[in-house]
């Protein structure tokens, strides 16, 4: 037992040395950076010497979500070996709770010690970075992780439920250890732990180590089974899934209209059902809570209303991202060495086959945005009914008096379609090699840009060059995009994936667009007596060029992923 158990320890500090080491060292040397780079700009510190509350709860998340991530990716690969070990199963399950607790006070300590040597004097135990306390919750939080994952693994929904208390209850206890008069009182450092204190978390402690590993042995003979109601649950969860209805009558389809409903069904639906719930909880969440506080402490309607329309810009624009990469990997097997055998061997040319998978998409992205929005709209009919109607009044009232705010929800839907499109429009092509060339250009060209840009304007301010250099070098990612965009369109129609009406639509489309932005921009100027600002003119032409682009792109990469 010694043996294997030696073993098994060995293999898991061979995966978790390396990310103890990372992380580790980005904790202690990017405050050690930091603090170089403001004494080497001249700036002061002071202001850090007299509150480090927010720099102390910044550690504790950081440093808790990197020491437990190295940890459970050390587990991981210690799992399989661990249930396969001819020892007893609460001696399996002890050793797993206690070398994640015993790497997690290792590490910290490291970090605290190096704390202590770089940036804290001798009073700072007592007087402002506590150590035990929190080190004895998080290694609380551990054993009750374990325990709860272990009787996860015979879901019930009492299980859930209690589960989700205690893990709330315990981070509630936490932060109240912080205001010993009160949450209406000033925040004090937890720096001195009470008897009661260590005594309740070690019962806790006692207690999760003993279910934990019951629940353990349970799950490792073989005997931990879902409960009915979860069951039922899941069959119904993967039903709203794949939206799979058994009972609902058979309806004879076209091959394309199969094809369509399969794709829907294998990753648009999910998508939906993610994205949706996801998002739509956070607008719920935060509109709710803009309009609590506003009850409260009696803001500025405007302003929240205006708030309550950048949520849910932000909710698209990260939506959009999410969506991507969900719609992405739908038409790919595992890995990406293949599109998926249902769609490449499809009875469809590629041009019906194009038009499905795209029809699918717009279908996606109309029912994400619809379930966003429509969101928003209940969550000021929610504060409304609690709080009265003022805020749902006052933001009709800015949609139809103030321009801008009339336009926000239009960036929300055309931002959602650039950021999603155009990476579903690379993801779709399959070839990794393609996809990973690309996200590197653009975010190390973005960084390049950045880097350059801001050295020209600090040591070349004065300098007509480096205003020539700046301009050449964003007229060069102009001439990219729209270029890229016709040259994307000439292909698709030489290769007879769009057809000319289309193509003429589009190009009719962005002309016009391009008259309506020189007007504007040359009435702007006429208005406010000043020079025409045309750098708007290339920023809102390129916007539209990557607007137009997924319907020229999309089916380019279809056809490349179908045909390697």
């Amino acid at each position: 037992m010694t043996t294997a158990l030696y073993v098994t320890t060995k293999q898991f500090c061979k995966r978790a040395w390396l990310g103890a080491l990372l992380s580790v060292g980005t904790l202690v040397l990017g405050p050690l950076l930091f603090v170089l780079l403001m004494r080497m700009q001249g700036l002061s510190l002071d202001y850090m010497e007299h509150d480090l509350t927010g720099y102390h709860f910044a550690y504790l998340g950081l440093s808790w979500v990197c020491f437990l991530g190295v940890c459970l990716h050390a587990q991981s690969g210690c799992q399989k070996l661990c249930l396969s070990l001819p020892v007893i199963s609460r001696v399996i399950a002890s050793w797993m709770m206690f070398t994640m607790v015993g790497l997690v006070v290792m590490l910290e300590l490291l970090t605290s010690g190096a704390y202590r040597m770089l940036f804290f004097d001798e009073h700072w135990l007592a007087d402002y970075w506590p150590l035990l306390g929190p080190l004895l919750f998080i290694v609380t939080l551990i054993l009750v992780g374990h325990c709860l994952f272990w009787l996860m693994q015979a879901p019930s929904f009492t299980r859930v439920g209690v589960g989700l208390a205690v893990i709330a209850g315990m981070f509630y206890w936490f932060v109240s250890r912080y205001y010993p008069q009160g949450f209406e009182a000033k925040l004090v450092p937890w720096n001195r732990v009470s008897l009661g204190e260590f005594v309740s978390l070690q019962l806790v402690c006692v207690a999760a180590w003993y279910q934990g590993t019951r629940a353990f042995a349970d799950y490792r003979s073989g005997i931990a089974v879902p409960s009915p109601a979860w069951e039922r649950m899941t069959l119904w969860w993967n039903g709203l899934l794949t939206g799979a209805i058994p009972d609902q009558p058979l309806v004879p389809l076209s091959r394309s209209d199969t094809l369509a409903k399969l794709h829907w069904r294998d990753s648009c639906h999910r998508a939906v059902i993610f994205a949706g719930i996801l998002f739509g909880c956070m607008e719920l969440g935060i509109v709710l809570a803009i309009g609590t506080r506003l009850h409260l402490e009696q803001g500025d309607l405007f302003e929240a209303a205006e708030g309550c329309m950048m949520i849910t810009l932000m909710n698209s624009f990260i939506a959009s991202i999410l969506v991507a990469f969900l719609l992405g990997d739908g038409i790919c097997a595992p890995g990406r060495p293949e599109m998926r055998r249902y769609l490449a061997i499809a009875p469809l040319v590629d041009q019906e086959l194009n038009r499905r998978l795209f029809r699918n998409l717009i279908k996606t992205c109309v029912c994400i945005l619809a379930i966003i929005f429509g969101v928003l709209l209940l969550s000021l009919a929610m504060n409304a009914l609690l709080w009265g109607p003022a805020l749902l009044q006052a933001c009709f009232y800015r949609l139809f008096t103030r321009i801008y705010f009339f336009i926000q929800p239009v960036q929300a839907v055309a931002g959602f379609w650039i950021l999603a499109a155009n990476a579903i429009s690379v993801l779709w092509t399959g070839r990794t090699w393609f996809i990973n060339t690309t996200v590197g250009v653009v975010f190390g060209g973005l960084i390049f840009y950045i880097i350059s840009i801001n050295l020209l304007e600090t040591y070349f301010r004065n300098f007509l060059l480096s205003e020539y250099i700046i301009s050449g070098m964003l007229l060069l990612v102009y001439a990219l995009i729209v270029g890229g965009t016709f040259a994307a369109y000439a292909a698709a129609r030489y290769q007879g994936l769009i057809s000319k009406i289309k193509t003429l639509v589009c190009f009719s489309i962005f002309s016009l667009a391009l008259g309506g932005i020189a007007v504007g921009i040359l009435r702007e100027g006429w208005q406010y007596d000043r020079p025409a600002p045309w750098a708007m003119f290339f920023i809102y032409s390129a916007l539209l060029a990557l607007l137009l682009a997924p319907f020229a792109t999309i089916p380019l990469a279809l056809r490349w992923n179908r045909h390697r």
